[in-house]
């Protein structure tokens, strides 16, 4: 049977917008030939039962994650076994791998969470209209959401999750700050002045940190490599090859600050080399036919119920631990039970609103997506009063003594 391998669709110039995903389709292409495997772009995590892409099918089996993926696709290769190198280590070489893949999906994915999801000019620019082009209405109202709230977890063990704290911070700041304001006088209070902290964006201000930790990162990597072709050493790449390649490919994407991007581009690097090599290697092959699945519209609105109920504060954990298989004890589950019958209700009223509206009114096509450019219109303002005097008027008419009615002389 013709392996098929279910991952996250493609953003940034790359085969897809998740690491390991790209880790697995580059070694799915250097092992098989294109008639024995399949490349399908679901986008759709609940496919498999561990919930995760990416995800392969085969045989009735499925396999989630790329480790696992890797370990059954060379126990089942057959006569492509040579191609990579993972069944011939030294234990010196199987113990690096094991540490060096822990390395990689522990600091190199939180900075790619960093980069790409915690940092709000990336987030905004880049990664939320990329999910907003792979996945229908209405999930890019939840999943990308959520999907970032676990990438912010991840930047946060190396200490830079407040990057999107800051930003948030900064938008109630300014939102609360609009208008004149006078203090309990009546005399206008004058606004703080912003010094070159206040004025930098969040990116900015943790650029010095950011940049260390990833020079640290691809540091580690060159010293692995060396002047090595392959990161072991071996004359086939193995499986930590592949991931990598994988994490690497995204850390180059160029962000609105592209400090990740240029720390790994500087001096010519071999962290930087190896991508090449490894993109150069993959030229000429021909890509397997990619099947695109189009979800049903139950499939949709069951997914989108599912993903609205997990970000509700209090609920989501236990919905999720009970859907997935997770709770073990008969009390456990009773009260996760209840927990999950008071929203039922909420959720099939959104999954009733949601579905009326695409059943029958259809999807406007004038809502735009998530993340895409928005335009605002607004009328000519006719100025009066003290407004007419530009910003200086526009404060003094918040005082409140030209708010008072004109007392007529005795006169």
């Amino acid at each position: 049977m013709v392996f098929q391998l279910h991952v996250w669709g493609p953003a940034f110039g790359l085969d897809s917008i998740d690491p390991e995903c790209l880790a697995a389709i580059a070694a799915f292409r250097h092992i098989f030939p294109r008639h024995d495997w399949v490349l399908i772009p679901s986008n759709d995590t609940a496919l498999s039962p561990d919930h995760a892409l990416p995800a392969l099918f085969h045989d009735g089996t499925w396999t989630s994650g790329y480790t696992d993926i890797m370990s059954y696709a060379i126990s089942h290769v057959g006569s492509y076994a040579h191609q990579l190198a993972d069944n011939d280590l030294t234990p010196q070489q199987q113990a690096d791998l094991l540490a060096y893949s822990s390395f990689l999906t522990t600091r190199g994915s939180a900075i790619v969470a960093s980069s790409l999801y915690a940092s709000p000019n990336a987030w905004v620019e880049l990664t939320r209209p990329a999910y907003s082009h792979l996945l229908p209405f209405p999930l890019t109202w939840t999943i990308p959401s959520a999907i970032r709230a676990a990438a912010i977890d991840k930047a946060e063990s190396i200490g830079m999750g407040s990057l999107a704290a800051e930003a948030e911070a900064e938008a109630d700041e300014s939102a609360s700050k609009n208008g004149a304001e006078t203090i309990s006088t009546g005399f206008l209070r004058l606004r703080q002045q912003l010094g070159p902290r206040k004025s930098m964006q969040p990116e900015q201000t943790a650029a010095i940190r950011f940049q260390r930790l990833a020079d640290d990162f691809f540091a580690t990597l060159d010293d692995l490599r060396g002047s090595q072709k392959y990161l072991l050493g071996t004359s086939s790449p193995s499986s930590l090859d592949f991931l990598a390649y994988g994490y690497l490919a995204l850390m180059g994407v160029k962000t609105p600050y592209p400090i990740l991007a240029s720390c790994l581009g500087k001096h010519n690097r071999p962290s930087n080399q190896f991508v090449q090599m490894m993109e150069a290697e993959a030229q000429g092959y021909d890509m397997p036919q990619s099947v695109h699945r189009l979800r049903t519209l139950p499939t949709t609105l069951g997914t989108f119920a599912e993903s609205a109920i997990e970000n509700i504060a209090g609920v989501g954990d236990s919905w999720r631990r009970w859907r997935r298989g997770g709770i073990k004890s008969d009390e456990a589950q009773n009260q996760d039970l209840v927990q999950v019958m008071l929203i039922v209700g909420g959720a099939i009223v959104s999954i009733a609103t949601v579905g009326a509206a695409a059943l029958f009114g259809g999807i406007p096509e004038e809502i735009p997506k998530f993340g895409a450019s928005t335009h605002r219109f607004e009328a000519p303002r006719e100025e009066k009063g003290l407004y007419r005097f530009g910003e200086i008027g526009a404060m003094l008419d918040g005082l409140p003594i030209f708010d008072q009615a004109p007392i007529a002389s005795a006169l």
